[in-house]
């Protein structure tokens, strides 16, 4: 099982931050046929010029609303289970304002392990994929983090961690088109609760086969 990851918004508790911090997560058996998808979307787009031939990447953040909604009807019909969790960061505690680091592991790793944990108990080997965000001495620590929390919320359940069941990368977006899929899934929850904009997401909303709200009252 392959897991790709990306995320919108900001975790700064300034003014000019931004109220939400969405993260969205692509689950697949087969990337290739998700990577064929969203290729073919984005030489369609160049073809018929709506997208800029500069940009050999689709980033929802630099799309119109033309080619927001067309590349999340193509994502729609991909063979691919969707999450998203997303975290209202006026109900942040300031003990957890202080500490980004243990913030965005909660937000990025924890929750999504939550809806993980069957497919990982089973035995199934868990590939995942994250936007080349973190500064090189983090990644160390955040794939040890993506293990160690495995195998915490395993133990819960009764359950064993197996060896090597569980691998992690740090990649650029551009050079992987799942991770551009999980951006405009990001991007379109972020509308909705940022900017109180719904029409995105009521595109991909049938996808979703996990969602989490942190934390609402």
């Amino acid at each position: 099982m392959y897991v790709f990851v990306d995320e919108s918004g900001d975790l700064g508790f300034t003014k000019k931050s931004t109220k939400f911090f969405v993260v969205a997560y692509v689950e697949c058996a087969s990337p290739q046929s998700v990577r064929i998808g969203i290729y073919r979307t984005l030489k369609h787009l160049h073809q018929r010029k709506k997208y800029s031939l500069a940009r050999n990447e689709l980033k929802f953040s630099r799309m119109d609303d033309y080619c927001r909604r067309f590349v999340l009807r193509k994502i729609a019909g991909f063979e691919a289970s969707l999450g998203v969790v997303v975290l209202e960061k006026a109900l942040v505690n300031s003990n957890l304002r202080k500490e980004p680091p243990v913030l965005y592991n909660w937000c990025v790793v924890h929750n999504i392990m939550l809806s993980l944990l069957t497919d990982i108990a089973s035995g199934n080997k868990l590939n995942m994929v994250f936007d080349r965000s973190l500064p090189a001495w983090r990644i160390k620590e955040f794939n040890a983090y993506i293990k160690n929390k495995a195998s915490y919320l395993l133990f819960e359940k009764g359950a064993a961690l197996s060896p090597n069941s569980i691998s992690s990368e740090h990649v650029a977006s551009e050079a992987e088109p799942c991770l551009q899929m999980a951006d405009a899934i990001a991007g379109a929850y972020f509308q909705k609760y940022e900017n109180k904009n719904d029409e995105y997401v009521q595109i991909i909303e049938n996808k979703i086969g996990a969602f989490k709200y942190l934390w609402r009252k």
